[in-house]
This record gives C-alpha cells, structure tokens and sequence, in this order.
C-alpha cells in the first residue's frame, strides 16, 4: 500500500523542492495544496488533480480535504512568509498563520488523528541570543523581534497544545535560512543575485543591499528537504528539532562570494530602505539533535550559490 502524503504549501520555494525529492520515492501518493496558479515547474512533476487549490484559512475546505485523503504523513509548510516587512503587514500574518494553523490542526483531530505531522515552524523564533548562547540549541528562550516570528511561535505552540492534549503525532522544525534556486527577493541571497544578473545583462548599475554584519547559518534548500523527510521518518512526535549547518557566515562574506562568480564588475550600494528596525545580529544552530539522527548538510554553499545565480541569469 502507498503512503498518502499532503505538502501544504507544497507549490511554493521549499514545497517544489520537497516534492521534487520525495517523487522518486515510488512508494508515495503525493498530493499538494496550493494557493494561486500552479507554477509552471510542476508540469511534469505531479498531476493536476493531486494539486488543490486551497485557502487554508477555510475551515470548511481545509476539513474536507483532510476528510477525504486522510494522509498519513503531512509536511506542513504552508504559511505567510514576509520577514522584512512584516511589521508593514503585521494583522495579515498573525491572523492568518494562526488560524491556517488552528484549522489543519483541527481537521486532523477530527478527521485523521493518526496522521504524522511536520509542523515547519522557524528558528525566526528564537530572535535574539546574547554571545555565550551561540549556537542557539532547542531549549533557548523564545525572544521574537518581529511579527513574523512571532506568528510562527503561535504555530509552533499550536502544534505542541494539540500533540499534549489530543495526542497528535506531531514533530516540530525550527530551520535556520535555506536558499536555493525558486527563492523569492523577499530573501536576501535572491535578491543579491537576481541584482547581479541584473547588472550582467545591463539592466542594473548598481547592487543595492541592506545590513551586511548579520551572521547568519545557511543551508542548501535540497539538504533542507533530506532533513525533513528524516525527521518525518525518525523525528520524535511532540519534539522540536533545529536544521541548519551548524556555521555561521555574515551576509557580506555570503555577498562576497557570489560577486566572484559575477561576469562584471559588481558596485554594491547600502539602500537604507532594505535596513530592518530590528535585526538579528547572530543566528547560528546547535544541530546535534538532527544530526544524531543521521543527517548533514552535503552540498557546498558555493555550489548553492553557484545554483541561484544561474536561475537568476534564466529568468532574465
């Protein structure tokens, strides 16, 4: 028998990814949910009628599908992603990513209490850490600078609630930054090489960049999707893990690199517009709790990096 597999979010940067690495597996009925038109990558990926198209801030919806497919696994992705500027969208994000949510949690208590859930919350989560607490491990305080984080607490502790209460098997993720080509300019890797293939083809003179100090941990989206279906596999229901790399690298060492792979000279311009009014100094995770399970990130962030530039110079 096929497991039944739902990505929610599953049309999106780490959902296509996901679905990518776990439609080799021949063992697997993947069905996806997504909100808006089907990009294009999908064609030949999954058919059309496992894709729905769902709004899961609509309980009714989100309950009937559950209702029908009753998944055995769920990897839940599916949420409102704006770190940059999620104080400008501040009500949007809380409400829906709290009651997106509450609404699967709910449909699975209902509807499939058997299901095994990987709740993608976000080491946003941990906001800000002083030195000695460097790298951040499972158990560091909760310290959110900004809307987003903090709607990704209310899910993360959602998750928790329903897994003590109802006994839900549900595995909590806090990932660091992944990157990887299909990433939105919302991210500041994308957006760094979408302007240097920009400039490459003419259309831009200069870089424009924001806080370059921040030190952050990367990890190559694909390495990111291998956790999480070791997770889905291994993970311990009503438990928390970190996946990131385990270094820490500042985002103008990360800029650095990818103006050596530019085909022209690179101007790099500070725009005061992209600066946060609160940012995060040091994110780097303590990844033991993964990597005892068996996991590592394998692929050389030059290599990812190498990856997005070219997506970038495709796109133009």
């Amino acid at each position: 028998m096929k497991k039944t597999v739902l990505i929610t979010g599953g049309t999106g940067f780490v959902g296509s990814h996901l679905t990518e690495f776990l439609s080799q597996d021949q063992n697997l009925d993947i069905h996806l949910t997504a909100f808006g038109p089907k990009p294009d990558f999908f064609s030949n990926l999954i058919s059309d009628e496992k894709i729905h198209n769902l709004d899961l801030t609509d309980f009714q919806a989100t309950t009937q599908l559950i209702k029908v497919l009753k998944p055995d696994q769920i990897y839940h992705l599916a949420s409102f992603a704006a770190v940059g500027n999620s104080f400008e969208q501040a009500e949007k994000i809380l409400i829906n990513n709290t009651i997106l949510q509450l609404n699967l949690l709910e449909a699975l208590k209902i509807h499939s209490p058997k299901s095994k859930v990987l709740s993608i919350c976000s080491a946003d989560e941990y906001g800000l850490s002083l030195p000695q607490e460097i790298p951040i491990n499972e158990t560091h305080e909760l310290r959110p600078v900004n809307p987003y984080a903090v709607s990704k607490i209310s899910q993360d502790m959602l998750a928790h609630a329903y897994h003590v209460s109802f006994g839900l098997n549900i595995v909590r993720v806090r990932p660091f930054n992944h990157i990887g080509e299909r990433q939105t300019v919302a991210f500041a890797v994308s957006a760094f090489a979408k302007q240097i293939a920009q400039i490459e083809a003419g259309q831009l003179k200069t870089l424009k960049v924001g806080n370059l100090q921040s030190v952050r941990d990367f990890t190559d989206v694909k390495d990111m999707v291998i956790a999480y279906n070791l997770l889905m596999e291994k993970g311990v229901g009503g438990q928390v893990y970190n996946v990131g790399s385990g270094q820490g690298l500042s985002m103008s060492e990360v800029l650095n690199l990818l103006v050596k792979l530019a085909k022209k000279p690179v101007v790099i311009e500070q725009d005061q517009a992209r600066m946060r009014p609160s940012d995060i100094q040091t994110m780097v995770a303590d990844n033991s709790k993964i990597t005892a399970l068996g996991w590592c990130p394998r692929i050389p962030l030059k290599q990812t990096l190498q990856r997005v530039l070219d997506y970038w110079r495709a796109q133009l």
